[in-house]
């Protein structure tokens, strides 16, 4: 507890990102069992950390904002426990809590023992959809404005970690060969679903390039694209590459393949991959994607297909990223700047040519409201009607497909649009 405390004061205090925390804070020497807690107890506090401080101020005499970053994450630590996990009995969790509270806060160590106390009783209480699932006013509002009686469900599945997912690589290995390799899975929408823990640094499978890391919502993506071989295609904002990746294999290893990226750190993981994977027909170029695509428009270069997965407020993917609700968004310059790049990017895309454009976000006004202005703004485009199928659920019979976060799918969205 003493090491996931450090981790969440940090990240109080300087407002960083908590798996860049994670990542430097988990000693090496520590067991995988061991890490596999902290890591729990830190994403945990933080993904659930408003419904923590309303318990947390029914059972203390001191508001929330008056007690130290100390004190209330272990106070925080404390109470996730008792109501999330089950790994550790009550009276261990409030000896912890004491022994953390005189090295942190000493004067403070009596405080940390009644309350934690009390909240053992765990009280129950119906309490609304923005402190049960733990979200922020002004998300929670934009997230109602749009969905209406869905909120509540939203707010839920987007809250839940979501489990691994494999992709193969056929241009290695079959299917049925990496199944044969697995243990604990279930196959979803053509995709792996994992039962267990993954560790792609430790999995050979991984390793030698045989599987990826992707998400359900993301391969979605790849599909509508539908890449074909010989073409020329351009995978724009492409780090980490994933998606980059699974061009490639859809390609065949054939044609030519540009990923942009405007970090150069970012384009070192693309590369990674692109080696990790054996794809040998796809060129990393470290830039702005809007200058880029100006200055292939200069050249007159183009492309047969284009995705644009563009920044986006990333509120689909928040099971994973749960800091990600806590952060304050300019919605106006992000939405601008995606307007920015599809726009350039729709300038170097081949007559008859598709451009599939995405994010992973639920905020329609990122999506779907973007679609309808470039659509607007661009008569020589027209949406094309496509179908993928993720949980029971049909999408793209206008041409766009607005995911909804489930059991193993984030929050995604989808438009496949044509140069006429």
């Amino acid at each position: 507890m003493k090491i996931a405390l450090k981790i969440l004061n940090e990240y109080e205090k300087e407002k960083s990102f908590v798996n860049l925390l994670l990542k430097d804070g988990l000693k090496s020497d520590l067991d995988g069992r061991d890490k596999g807690f902290i890591t729990e107890l830190v994403y945990g506090v933080v993904r659930n950390k408003r419904f923590l401080d309303h318990k947390i101020s029914n059972d203390s005499k001191t508001k929330v904002n008056k007690l130290t970053i100390p004190l209330l994450n272990i106070l925080r630590m404390g109470f996730y426990q008792f109501y999330f996990m089950d790994k550790v009995p009550d009276f261990a969790v409030i000896n912890e809590s004491v022994k953390l509270a005189e090295k942190f806060c000493f004067k403070s160590k009596g405080m940390v023992n009644a309350i934690l106390r009390k909240a053992a009783a765990r009280t129950a209480e119906t309490l609304p959809p923005a402190i049960e699932f733990s979200f922020p006013d002004k998300l929670y509002h934009l997230i109602f404005k749009q969905y209406g009686e869905k909120t509540a469900e939203i707010l839920k599945n987007l809250n839940e970690k979501k489990p691994v997912v494999l992709r193969v690589n056929t241009l290695k290995i079959s299917v049925d060969e990496v199944l044969k390799q697995l243990t604990d899975y279930s196959l979803a929408d053509d995709c792996i679903i994992l039962n267990s823990v993954f560790n792609p640094k430790e999995n050979p499978l991984f390793q030698n390039g045989f599987v990826s890391i992707q998400s359900v919502s993301s391969q979605m993506a790849v599909r509508v694209l539908d890449p074909r071989e010989n073409e020329t295609i351009l995978d724009a904002c492409s780090a980490p590459g994933g998606k980059t990746v699974y061009i490639a294999e859809k390609m065949n290893n054939t044609g030519e393949l540009t990923a942009c990226e405007l970090h150069s750190h970012r384009c070192a993981l693309i590369e990674n991959n692109l080696k990790r994977c054996g794809i040998v027909n796809c060129k990393t170029v470290n830039a702005d994607v809007i200058a880029f695509a100006k200055e292939c428009e200069k050249n007159a270069v183009s492309f047969n297909r284009i995705l644009i997965d563009v920044p986006c407020s990333g509120l689909g993917v928040v099971g994973g990223k749960p800091d990600i609700k806590w952060q304050e968004f300019d919605f106006e310059q992000l939405i601008s700047l995606q307007r920015e790049m599809l726009q350039h990017c729709s300038r170097i895309l081949k007559t008859g040519g598709t451009l599939v454009y995405s994010t992973c976000t639920i905020n329609q006004e990122e999506n779907i409201d973007q679609i309808n202005h470039f659509l607007q703004q661009n008569k020589n485009y027209k949406p094309v009607p496509f179908g993928i199928s993720i949980e029971g659920t049909a999408y793209g019979e206008s041409g766009t497909a607005q995911i909804l976060p489930g059991k193993n799918s984030i929050g995604f969205f989808i438009a496949k649009l044509q140069k006429i």
